[in-house]
C-alpha cells in the first residue's frame, strides 16, 4: 500500500522505469512497447503488466492476477480499477496530462505528468493506495495506446532480470 507522493521516472526515450518515494526505490518496470506489455518488481516481488482482451490490462504478481483496469471511454480518459479490497476509477481531468482517482465522484489521488511528457509522472494519494493499481495507471497513462489492445506481434519476451 502507499500513501502519499510517489512517482515513476525514466530518462527520455527509455523503457526502464522507477518507482519511488521519499523513502527511496519501491519497485523498478521495463516496457515491452511492440508487445504491450511491462514486467518489472515491487520490493522482491516479480510483476507483469499485460493486455487481458480490448481494453483491459491485468497486473500479475508472481503470476497470479492482483488487479485490473478497464477502459470506459471511446478515448481512454475513463478507466475502472479492480482487485480484491479495492476499487475506484481513473479519470483525465481537463488540464493536459493531469488525471485522478475516484471513489463515489471524491478524489483520492492527483497524478500529473510533466508540461511535454509522462517521463515523470507524479502520484499524491490522499488514502493509502495498493502498489498494483498504481502501476495500472501508470501503465495506462504513459502509453495509452499500449494498452488498447493486445499485441500484435509474437515475439518471446527477454527473461526479466533481477
Amino acid at each position: 500500500m502507499l500513501l502519499g507522493r510517489v512517482r515513476f521516472d525514466s530518462r527520455f526515450m527509455s523503457n526502464e522505469w522507477r518507482l519511488s518515494s521519499s523513502q527511496g526505490r519501491i519497485g523498478w518496470f521495463r516496457r515491452y512497447p511492440s508487445l504491450h506489455l511491462s514486467r518489472g518488481a515491487i520490493g522482491d516481488i516479480p510483476v507483469e503488466i499485460k493486455p487481458n482482451g480490448w481494453g483491459t490490462v491485468v497486473f500479475l504478481e508472481d503470476g497470479v492476477e492482483a488487479g485490473r483496469i478497464v477502459r470506459r471511454s471511446w478515448l481512454g480518459r475513463r478507466w475502472d480499477l479492480i482487485g480484491s479490497g479495492f476499487g475506484c476509477e481513473l479519470i483525465s481531468e481537463p488540464l493536459p496530462r493531469r488525471w485522478t482517482l475516484r471513489i463515489g465522484g471524491h478524489p483520492i489521488a492527483a497524478i500529473s505528468g510533466t508540461a511535454w511528457s509522462y517521463n515523470r509522472l507524479q502520484m499524491n494519494a490522499d488514502v493509502s493506495i495498493p502498489a498494483w493499481a498504481l502501476a495500472l495507471v501508470w501503465h495506462v497513462v504513459a502509453r495509452p495506446w499500449e494498452a488498447a489492445a493486445e499485441p500484435r506481434t509474437l515475439r518471446p519476451v527477454p527473461a526479466a532480470r533481477r
